[in-house]
C-alpha cells in the first residue's frame, strides 16, 4: 500500500516538473497541439464506436431472426413426432 501511494507521488511530482519545464520552454503550444490531437482521435472514435454499435445491432437482430427460426422447427418437429 505504502509503495503504491510513493509511486503515486511520484508519477504526481513527475508530472508537475515535466509541465513546468515544457510550460518554460516552449510555452502553451505544446499543450494546444496535445488538445487539438485528442480531440481529432475522438472525433475517429466516436465514428468507429457508431460503426461498431450498427455493426452489433446486426448482429443482435440477426441473432433473434436464428432463435425465432429455432424455435418455429422446435414446434414443427414436436408436431410431427406427437402425430
Amino acid at each position: 500500500m505504502f509503495r503504491l501511494i510513493r509511486r503515486l507521488i511520484c508519477l504526481l511530482v513527475a508530472g508537475v516538473a515535466a509541465f513546468l519545464v515544457i510550460s518554460v520552454l516552449k510555452g502553451g503550444e505544446p499543450f494546444r497541439w496535445f488538445g487539438k490531437k485528442t480531440e481529432e482521435a475522438g472525433r475517429v472514435i466516436h465514428e468507429k464506436s457508431e460503426e461498431l454499435a450498427e455493426k452489433a445491432d446486426r448482429v443482435h437482430k440477426t441473432k433473434e431472426e436464428l432463435k425465432k427460426g429455432v424455435e418455429e422447427i422446435d414446434r414443427i418437429k414436436r408436431g410431427i413426432t406427437e402425430k
